[in-house]
């Protein structure tokens, strides 16, 4: 699944490039036979807001064990499949340079300061906790992600956003801290005036360090799908 969706991100990355040479071409010719026109850009940079869902995919869906030695032997520490969740981000889209191929494209960085997620899981809290108790068992992830972005305006205000991001994470689960800086991230896009919709793709792993004795540390495969709503001002 992370391969097939890899795959499409870059076809259309490679469908934009294509794109931009055929209307380049198709400016030349217009130049050729009558007066050049004067072309606005709709691709300007701004803030955006956006949460919806957070799909668990890959090892994320089943439930990861590891085992690890301390001076009583050998023991199996397991991490429970995540199930739906939710998702926030906060950024903001930076545009480098003017538009080019007839105003169609424009290239920047992809800024999100704050991001946010969360995933339950089919945890039991032992005998007697409180119902709340089980809340400390759903991962928790936040942080920070940034990349480059590429905009393609194909008419009027509609925008699709191609972007690809580094996420670092910081994370919680179960009395264990979890974290990685370089989570990876690929990311469409489309909006229309300040309206957006996108879907995200994030792999990696996060490792996590129990915090007990004798502290073991493991990677743990955190592999979502995100459906987010927004707006961009």
């Amino acid at each position: 699944m992370k391969n097939l969706l890899i795959s499409v991100f870059f076809v259309l990355f490679s469908g934009t490039i294509l794109f931009a040479q055929e209307q380049s071409t198709q400016a030349q010719t217009q130049q050729s036979t009558s007066a050049p026109k004067a072309t606005t850009s709709h691709i300007s940079s701004g803030f955006y807001i956006k949460f919806g869902g957070s799909f668990p995919m890959g090892n994320f869906t089943n439930n990861q064990k590891f085992i690890y030695t301390d001076n009583l032997g050998n023991h199996t520490l397991t991490f429970n499949n995540g199930k739906f969740g939710g998702a926030f981000d906060l950024g903001f889209l930076i545009y480098l340079g003017p538009a080019f191929a007839n105003k169609h494209l424009r290239a920047g960085i992809d800024a999100t300061f704050i991001t946010a997620s969360f995933n339950p899981t089919d945890s039991v809290p032992p005998a007697g906790s409180s119902s709340s108790k089980k809340l400390e068992y759903w991962y928790y992830f936040g942080g920070q992600k940034f990349g480059p972005l590429l905009t393609i305006n194909p008419v009027d205000h509609l925008m699709i956003d191609l972007s690809y991001k580094i996420n670092a994470t910081a994370a919680w689960h179960s009395s264990m801290w979890g974290l990685n800086l370089a989570l990876n991230e690929v990311s469409l896009g489309i909006r229309y005036r300040f309206v957006l919709f996108a879907f995200q793709y994030n792999w990696g792993k996060v490792e996590y360090t129990y915090n007990q004795s004798p502290n073991p540390k493991e990677k743990v495969s955190v592999d979502t799908f995100r459906v987010l709503f927004g707006f961009k001002f």
